[in-house]
């Protein structure tokens, strides 16, 4: 299996690439240099950049990826539902860019506890319209085809 992924950054023209991908019986010739797939899966990553406009000019459209995960990122991975505005929420940035997105959080046995499609950065820490106990809880974020972002948020109460 060969799978190549490209990052690209806005202000580079596609036929300033310098990439070129050649496939046959488990090789790629990629630049002029020649790779052995036959020995099992390898990842290729290569970062450019590229204007607003789609690449068209000698360039193999499968292998263009514009959006990334990298639009997304984690606000705040501490939780403290207390009403005063700071932190009473799992907040991310980038979301409305993902909107067929899937939030599950788990307990630290693996039971979920939440799971929503189309998460709107509204999860208080509550469950069923009662607090969880102050603890650690685990995310999986999943954006679609540009992939899952997991990690963990603590909940913690003042004293």
């Amino acid at each position: 299996l060969f799978f190549c992924l490209l990052f690209f950054r806005k202000d580079t023209q596609a036929q300033n690439l310098p990439f070129t991908v050649n496939t046959a019986n488990g090789y790629a010739k990629i630049n002029n240099q020649l790779y052995d797939f036959s020995i099992g899966e390898m990842v290729l990553i290569q970062t450019f950049q590229v204007s607003n406009t789609t690449l068209t000019q000698g360039f193999l459209q499968p292998f263009l990826i514009v959006q990334t995960t990298a639009d997304v990122s984690i606000v705040n991975n501490i939780l403290t539902p207390n009403g005063d505005g700071k932190n009473d929420f799992f907040l991310v940035k980038g979301l409305e860019k993902y909107p067929s997105n899937k939030l599950t959080i788990f307990d630290r046995g693996g039971r979920t506890l939440y799971l929503k499609t189309n998460y709107q950065n509204d999860w208080d820490g509550y469950l069923n319209g009662r607090a969880l106990m102050e603890d650690t809880y685990y995310y999986i974020l999943d954006l679609g085809v540009d992939g899952t972002i997991k990690g963990f948020i603590s909940i913690l109460y003042k004293k």
